[in-house]
């Protein structure tokens, strides 16, 4: 999470520590929260009042009366029958599957980003205008409620407020790009006062949750996260499976800012010693129920071989681990006494160990046939897929993302496009 961060006694928003070392805006803005509500969360020149409602538009301040109308029924089901299950990914106790619907009846903020996020997917996957306009809507007013309940921090710290904010980032990864914030940012700096792995509940699977979407993008984008993680965030003991998927989750992110951070230096030897160790620590600790299943031809051919697994997450916590090891092979520090045809060696070691790291995150995406898995696959793929050397294997792979981005209303171009340059090169 983000170190604490600062405040004035002016009323300024705060900045967290992250945006103000890195030299960049934080995503908050110094406006009243009533300036606020006259511009776009989206675009801040725009002004909201040129945005017109949807007819079918019905506001969720009154959560109930708002679940009477068929339309919002239907979009509120589409989400628990089909979207919650990628929250619940890493989570035994299912706690965005069950306990946010029913949090939504009562909570409007929760209820109004559930609609913008399940409608905006609907929207995408289905091409429905009507739906889109509808998402808009749903946006606007979880943007204009978090902003409200800012002003409040006690009221403004609890798990229901958390899971909104992870419903909204996708929603804005859905409709837009995967790097918009908005003022998501912001919002989870102000939440980000007590240690997550202290925390159980929403506020516990809702971090973990933020955390795999920022892994997502910040993988997409190779960059660091845009939160900082400290030991504290681990769970104290392995109590389930779900606990070892949430433990690679946090070693992957401490990977990705150590070492995808443009202002870090380069790996010292006994950081890259420490880094591996703790992932064959993680790797050894695993139950032989992570173990994937090989079973060649269960789904017809493929130029990848079929592995797959029982549960979500350990497809999820295998590819997260591969995906690390990656990132260590093209961070490992360079020894300077090699000559030119070990220097030779090294480069085919590498490119070997790149390309089976590529093969077992995409295979296990290829034969999961789970929109969970492959949502949470995007970032991955994203990095780890450009290294693979066998073509067959790229095209089956740009084949296989875009029919998942289409099913799952992800927008996956950048993807492609970065797997279709491999390609080409190969």
């Amino acid at each position: 999470m983000p170190r604490p961060f600062l405040t004035n006694s002016d009323g300024h928003r705060p900045v967290c520590l992250r945006c103000q070392k890195a030299s960049r805006d934080c995503q908050w803005s110094n406006r009243s929260a009533r300036e606020q509500q006259s511009r776009s969360p989206t675009t801040p020149d725009q002004s909201l009042t040129t945005r017109a409602r949807s007819a079918e538009y019905v506001s969720t301040k009154d959560p109930k009366k708002a679940l009477r109308d068929p339309q919002i029924a239907a979009i509120f089901r589409y989400y628990i029958e089909h979207l919650a299950g990628w929250y619940d990914l890493n989570d035994r106790k299912r706690h965005f599957g069950d306990i946010v619907p029913s949090c939504a009846r009562k909570n409007s903020l929760l209820l109004s980003a559930i609609l913008a996020f399940a409608a905006a997917s609907q929207s995408s996957s289905f091409l429905k205008k009507d739906l889109w306009d509808v998402a808009e809507s749903y946006h606007l007013e979880s943007v204009q409620a978090l902003l409200q309940l800012t002003e409040n921090p006690d009221e403004f710290r609890t798990g229901e407020t958390l899971a909104a904010i992870c419903l909204l980032r996708s929603y804005e990864i859905i409709s837009q790009n995967v790097s918009c914030q908005n003022h998501l940012q912001g919002s989870y700096s102000l939440l980000a006062s007590r240690p997550a792995g202290l925390e159980t509940g929403l506020l516990s699977a809702g971090f973990w949750n933020y955390l795999r979407e920022d892994i997502t993008v910040a993988l997409i984008e190779k960059r660091s996260l845009m939160i900082e993680l400290s030991h504290e965030q681990l769970p104290p003991t392995i109590e389930g499976e779900d606990d070892h998927a949430n433990r690679i989750t946090y070693l992957l992110g401490k990977v990705i800012n150590r070492c995808l951070d443009q202002d870090a230096s380069p790996l010292e030897h006994h950081e890259w010693h420490s880094l591996s160790g703790e992932l064959g620590t993680w790797r050894a600790s695993l139950p032989a129920s992570f173990e994937p299943i090989g079973t060649p031809g269960l789904y017809g051919q493929s130029s990848f071989p079929c592995l797959w697994t029982v549960s979500g997450w350990h497809a999820s916590s295998l590819q997260y681990y591969h995906t690390a090891l990656a990132i260590l092979s093209v961070a490992e520090p360079m020894q300077t006494t090699m000559n030119t045809l070990q220097q030779i060696d090294r480069i085919n070691d590498f490119e070997k160990k790149l390309d089976h790291h590529a093969i077992q995150v995409s295979a296990l995406a290829v034969f999961s046939n789970s929109a969970p898995v492959w949502v949470n696959s995007f970032g991955p793929i994203s990095f780890c897929g450009p290294w693979l050397r066998d073509s067959r294997r790229i095209h089956e792979l740009i084949e296989e993302t875009q029919r998942w981005g289409s099913k799952t209303g992800w927008p996956v171009m950048s993807i492609v496009e970065s797997l279709s340059r491999s390609g080409t090169i190969g």
